[in-house]
């Protein structure tokens, strides 16, 4: 068997395909941590729509790109927008008249017409065969509060957006950071986040509380919030396909997309099954 890895898999795109992973990597995983090895999901999803069944095959979740942690039972972090900032980013969102969720371990908060809009795009497909809900689990999460920007939250996502998310990001303030979203190519659509929150924070802080060295880590991503991560890891591994930046921070090294299996792929190449 290989020495004992920690590995951290991204799971839109990389674990999962439309919110549906293959039962062959589901099995994977558990071979894995049966091999003695630590499986942690690393995304950038709040935990209240990562379905049930995903975490269980998981030692542990990275969700909200890093801004809660939990291994096992236990919670190690839960890092959201200040109570100030939060408020800001709702009245800049509302003032532009954009659709938009507030992202809770708990669940997605969204306005009565945000609710709609997300439920009218989502149009969620039945799953087949795998494990996960689909976009089904977004439907099934959303909270409407009456008073969204009192809320507390972690990240935020948004689509239709007539002004572009980094405009956004610099209006609300130089603490929050946009990227494009990931599970969809609509560029009008993304998220707002921390910029000092990041899924490196992951890698570090399970390491540490693990007492594992950084080198014994792998991160396994096709996103933009996936290069921390990666650059963090001691072994970094691409899906193919994945944008230029996340390629170079996987020093080429790479493995096929959820439909063609690329988790066995990375696994056996790594010498973990």
């Amino acid at each position: 068997m290989a020495d004992r890895r920690c590995v951290f898999i991204d799971f839109d795109g990389t674990f999962a395909h439309r919110g549906v992973a293959p039962r062959a990597h589901a099995d994977a995983v558990r071979q894995a941590r049966a091999n003695g090895h630590v499986m942690l999901l690393s995304t950038g999803r709040p935990r209240s729509i990562v379905a049930d069944e995903v975490a269980a095959l998981f030692d542990g979740v990275v969700a909200s790109a890093g801004g809660w942690i939990s291994i096992g039972d236990q919670l190690l972090r839960d890092h959201r927008f200040p109570g100030a900032l939060g408020r800001r980013a709702v009245e800049v969102l509302q003032r532009h008249d954009i659709p938009f969720t507030l992202e809770t371990p708990e669940a997605l908060l969204c306005t009565p017409r945000s609710a709609r809009e997300l439920r009218a795009r989502v149009r969620p497909p039945l799953p087949e065969g795998g494990v996960g809900n689909g976009l089904q689990d977004l439907i099934d999460a959303i909270l409407m509060p009456e008073d969204p920007a009192s809320a507390s939250f972690a990240k935020i996502s948004v689509w239709g957006s007539p002004v572009r998310i980094q405009q956004l990001a610099a209006e609300i303030g130089p603490e929050v950071g946009a990227l494009p979203n990931s599970m969809t190519a609509d560029i009008s659509s993304g998220e707002l986040h921390l910029v000092s929150i990041d899924k490196a924070d992951g890698v570090q802080i399970v390491a540490e509380h693990l007492g594992m060295d950084l080198a014994s880590t792998v991160g396994i991503g096709d996103g933009m919030n996936d290069l921390g991560m990666l650059r963090a890891a001691g072994t970094a591994i691409a899906i193919e396909g994945a944008p230029a930046p996340v390629l170079e921070a996987a020093g080429g090294l790479t493995v096929p997309g959820p439909q063609e299996l690329g988790i066995i792929t990375a696994f056996e190449r790594l010498g973990m099954l």
